[in-house]
C-alpha cells in the first residue's frame, strides 16, 4: 500500500513572506495564502492556509512573493501537535511547499515557476 500526501492550492498572499534563518543558516519562509471557496448560500468566503518553504525556495519566496500576489503552492500537508506556554494542547497545520508557481504576470512577463 502506498501513502500519498500531496496538496495543491491556488490563492493570494495575505502578507509578504517572512524569511528567517535557522541556527545552521538554512533559510525558511513563512507565509499564508487566501484560498477562495464557494459558500452554500452563494456568498464567497476564503480559507487562510499557512505555508512554509525551505532552502533556495525560501530565498526566492522572500525576493519575489509579495502581498496580494496570486500563486499556486504544491507540497505536503503537515500537522503538528504541541503544548503552548500555558500547557494547552495546540495543533498547527501548514503546507510545506516544494513547488511554487507565480500566476500573476509581472509587467507582462511570462508566468514564472519556482521549483525546489
Amino acid at each position: 500500500m502506498c501513502a500519498l500526501n500531496k496538496t495543491i492550492l491556488t490563492g493570494r498572499l495575505t502578507a509578504d513572506p517572512e524569511v528567517r534563518y535557522t541556527s545552521n543558516e538554512k533559510p525558511v519562509a513563512h507565509f499564508a495564502i487566501a484560498v477562495d471557496r464557494a459558500a452554500k448560500n452563494g456568498e464567497k468566503s476564503a480559507d487562510f492556509i499557512n505555508c512554509l518553504a525551505w532552502g533556495n525556495l525560501a530565498k526566492i519566496c522572500g525576493e519575489y512573493l509579495k502581498k496580494g500576489r496570486l500563486v499556486a503552492v504544491e507540497g505536503r500537508l503537515s500537522i503538528r501537535k504541541y503544548q503552548d506556554k500555558n500547557g494547552q494542547a495546540r495543533t498547527w497545520t501548514e503546507v510545506v511547499a516544494n513547488n511554487i508557481q507565480m500566476l500573476d504576470p509581472r509587467s507582462q512577463k511570462k508566468e514564472e515557476a519556482v521549483k525546489a
